[in-house]
């Protein structure tokens, strides 16, 4: 069971992922699925963090590392339930495109 938690969840990022390279305005599915993303991360309903108990993983994808950090900060207990992939860091003055970790999960 822990294994198709697990594919489940690989199978769910690379859904997410898809077109999550380009910055896009609030509608869109990559600004929807980062909004998705961030509740799960922050504010996790009981069924996810019961699926966590279980021993399940979620895969984030394209997330802010100040966001990953505010969650590592606040939910340090939750961090074996965790993984980051293409991790985006913005430039220190805020503006230009934010440079993305590569994971080579490709």
């Amino acid at each position: 069971m822990d294994f198709l938690h697990c594919s489940g969840a690989i199978c769910a990022a690379c859904i997410l992922s898809w077109g999550v390279v380009a910055q896009a305005d609030d509608n869109s599915p990559v600004a929807l699925s980062q909004d998705f993303q961030i509740e799960r991360l922050l504010t996790p309903s009981v069924t996810e963090l019961a699926a966590e108990d279980r021993g399940s993983v979620y895969i984030y994808d394209s997330l802010e590392m100040k966001q990953i950090n505010t969650a590592l900060d606040q939910h340090f207990d939750r961090i074996e339930n965790m993984m980051f992939i293409r991790i985006h860091h913005l430039p220190p003055t805020g503006t230009g495109p934010a440079e993305v970790e590569d994971d080579d999960c490709a």
